[in-house]
């Protein structure tokens, strides 16, 4: 591909040859990585819902109230009931390699996630509510917990604790 470039007297003109296969192999590439890097952006979703508050006298209810994981920058939270549940404190020395860092103590959040999952086998609903300033790390890993334990229906909510 050539290209005439005429200088404003007139005088002169210049023809310059454009090598266009480069920018061509760049595109190409481009697209390839762009439509590889959508198909992985798929994969990699995590199906949540939000979770709608509920009232205390709708809880009393006939329907059984999902099991809420609640995590805050202190202590973790389980219970199905928002009057009662147990409290798990967070230990120093946190997951994320800070010494400053608290982290929930997973093997205790496991051992009442997979008690309550033995009560009821059949519950596919949990809630996972964090407090303000909670690891983003430490939703996931309270995600895949819960999703490793058979709660195929995670919700998620924020704000103060239920309980």
């Amino acid at each position: 591909m050539s290209v005439t470039v005429e200088n404003g007297k007139g005088r002169k003109s210049l023809v310059v040859d454009l090598n266009v296969v480069p920018f061509i192999d760049f595109l190409s590439c481009l697209i390839a990585f762009l439509m590889l890097g959508a198909v992985w952006a798929q994969v990699a979703a995590i199906e949540v819902d939000q979770e709608v508050g509920h009232d205390i006298d709708e809880l009393a209810g006939p329907t059984l109230p999902p099991l809420t994981v609640h995590l805050g920058a202190s202590a973790a939270w389980v219970a199905r009931d928002p009057t009662s549940g147990v409290t798990v404190p967070s230990r120093a020395g946190g997951d994320l390699g800070r010494s400053a860092d608290t982290a929930p103590d997973w093997k205790a959040i496991r051992a009442l996630v997979a008690a309550d999952r033995a009560t009821f086998p059949e519950e596919q609903r949990v809630v996972i509510n964090t407090d303000d300033g909670v690891p983003y790390e430490q939703v996931v890993a309270a995600m895949d917990l819960t999703r490793e334990l058979g709660y195929e229906q995670t919700l998620l909510a924020g704000g103060a604790p239920v309980q």
